[in-house]
């Protein structure tokens, strides 16, 4: 991804509570879909695999022949050459193994985590985040400054240790601590400003808001030469709109937001109530958007138990309500904010 200019950004995980890989069953139905449809429009068998890809491209639906991705939660950030990775959960993996020629190439790796909250989707992948085992004992320079929430029951730090607590996890927290990544801790609150700064010295302005959700969550709203992402998951409506979350939003050029579920299944028609479980849905998100006027909504976080098409759904919805263009987050999405001026 190029980080010449404005804010880019790149989503490795978006499901939400747990990860969700595409079953074979739902393989095999992409597939037959995609041969039914060749064969209907008779494509020619002659075709080469490019040309049959853009077929695919220009005459099936994404959902229909592609995936949104079974990860959770991680998102990469660019900020010039500033690094800022949102959420840690299984996403992270996958974004590691992608920068390691470049930090091979330098010895070196930098990033700033900003963290949602610590429930398990959201840091589930840490322990298989390849940098995280990289330190000045193998000849690497590595620092990297997490930023977490004062008012959970464990800080940070205390939580991602936790989870790599033996019996669980084979290689223990301490050890990386003393070989590995060196790790800066950072606490944010309630409408705390972070000013970063890229290795080009330029300045990154960050707001910090707190969010509807059990435990304490944060949103966060990163600006950079006149750009802004904002990054909202896991939130969910109360008696009225969220003023924090609208607050993050307005204004945009990419509000990212959680909308997990349907208005039914957020009632619990049918099922069980989800209501005090911290995620939302179209009518409340698209209510959100009308009055803080993001250019583009993303909406990511996305149901474990819903299939591509339901995904396609519930941001299909938040437009046709809100008239302001949505689209549902995908495992290798790449948006540029100057995209949306």
């Amino acid at each position: 991804m190029s980080t010449n200019n404005g804010i880019t950004a790149r989503f490795w995980g978006v499901r939400g509570s747990v990860p969700a890989p595409l079953t074979p069953a739902k393989v095999e139905e992409k597939v037959t879909y995609a041969v039914m449809q060749a064969l209907a429009q008779k494509l020619p068998l002659d075709s080469s695999f490019t040309q049959i890809r853009e077929w695919l491209k220009r005459e099936l639906p994404f959902e229909r022949r592609a995936t949104f991705g079974g990860n959770t939660t991680c998102v990469e950030v660019r900020c010039g050459s500033l690094l800022i990775i949102l959420d840690m959960g299984t996403g992270i993996r996958e974004l590691g193994l992608s920068l390691l020629p470049q930090v091979f190439q330098r010895k070196g790796f930098d990033c700033v985590i900003l963290q949602s909250h610590v429930h398990w989707d959201h840091i589930q992948g840490v322990p298989f985040w390849a940098e995280l085992y990289m330190g000045e004992t193998k000849g690497f320079h590595n620092n990297s400054c997490f930023y977490g929430g004062k008012e959970w029951d464990k800080s940070l730090e205390e939580v991602l240790r936790g989870q790599m607590d033996q019996p669980v996890f084979p290689i223990d927290f301490g050890e990386i601590t003393q070989t590995g990544m060196k790790m800066q801790f950072e606490t944010v609150y309630d409408g705390k400003v972070l000013e970063l700064i890229t290795p080009e010295k330029e300045k990154v302005h960050v707001l910090v808001k707190k969010l509807n959700h059990p435990q304490e969550t944060f949103g966060y709203r990163i600006e950079y030469k006149g750009e802004v992402f904002t990054f909202c998951t896991d939130h969910e409506p109360y008696a009225a709109l969220d003023p924090n979350l609208v607050t993050l939003a307005r204004g945009a050029d990419v509000f990212v937001t959680d909308c997990q579920y349907t208005y039914h299944g957020y009632c619990g028609h049918g099922g069980v109530s989800k209501l005090g479980w911290g995620h939302s849905y179209p009518e409340y998100i698209a209510e959100v958007v009308r009055e803080a006027k993001p250019r583009v909504v993303i909406t990511t976080h996305h149901d474990p138990q819903a299939d591509d098409e339901l995904v396609m759904e519930i941001a299909r919805k938040v437009q046709e309500i809100s008239s302001i263009k949505t689209l549902p987050a995908y495992e290798g999405l790449n948006l540029r904010c100057s995209e949306f001026k």
